[in-house]
C-alpha cells in the first residue's frame, strides 16, 4: 500500500522479535508445538525467499500460482518446497531447510584481504547444501555473490568498511572478519 520501500522496513521490524529458541518445524510424527517465531520468522523467510527470486512480476505470479494449485487441498512442507523447486527451477530445498527446521539462520562470512582488494566469502549454516544467493557490495553498485559453505573470492573496488550486504532484503546474520 506504501511502496516497496516501506514494507521491507516494515517487515525488517519483526527481527528483534525473533527468539530462535525452536524449529519452526520439529520431528516428523511427533506433537510438536512450532513457536511464536513462525509468524515473524516466517514473513522474513518469505522475505528472504522473495529476494533470492529477484523479479517482483515473477514472484507475485508465484504467490497466486501457489494459492490456485493448492486451494481447497490439505498440504504439507514438502509439497511447499517441491512447487516452489519446479516453478522457480532452482533447487531452494536447503534454504527451507534451513529456515524451518534449524533455530539458526545462515551467517555470512566475509574476510577481506588488505592487499589486492579481494574478500572472500561463505555461509555457515546447519544444512550442508546451503547456498543461496545474496545482493553484496555497495547499495549504488550490488552485485549478487552465490555462497555456499566452501571459500570463494571476489574482487572488489569496495572497502572493507563500506562493504555492505543486503540484510534488508534477506534474513541473515554477518560477520566482517
Amino acid at each position: 500500500m506504501f511502496g516497496r520501500e516501506d514494507a521491507i522496513k516494515y517487515i525488517n521490524g519483526y527481527k528483534p522479535k525473533i527468539k530462535n529458541e525452536k524449529p519452526i518445524i520439529g520431528p516428523a510424527g511427533v506433537n510438536y508445538r512450532p513457536p511464536s517465531d513462525k509468524y515473524f520468522k516466517g514473513a522474513l523467510f518469505l522475505n528472504t525467499l522473495r529476494s533470492v527470486i529477484d523479479n517482483d512480476a515473477r514472484w507475485w505470479k508465484l504467490v497466486r500460482d501457489f494459492y490456485g494449485h493448492f486451494k481447497y487441498k490439505n498440504i504439507g512442507t514438502d509439497d511447499v518446497v517441491g512447487f516452489f523447486n519446479e516453478k522457480t527451477g532452482k533447487a531452494l530445498t536447503p534454504i527451507f531447510n534451513q529456515y524451518l527446521r534449524y533455530i539458526d539462520i545462515p551467517v555470512l562470512e566475509l574476510k577481506f584481504q588488505e592487499a589486492g582488494g579481494n574478500v572472500s566469502y561463505r555461509w555457515k549454516a546447519n544444512v550442508k547444501e546451503f547456498a543461496m544467493p545474496v545482493k553484496a557490495g555497495s547499495k549504488e553498485h550490488w552485485q549478487v555473490i552465490c555462497p555456499t559453505r566452501e571459500w570463494k573470492t571476489m574482487k572488489t573496488e569496495v572497502k572493507k568498511d563500506d562493504f555492505e550486504v543486503a540484510t534488508d532484503l534477506y534474513y541473515i546474520n554477518v560477520v566482517k572478519n
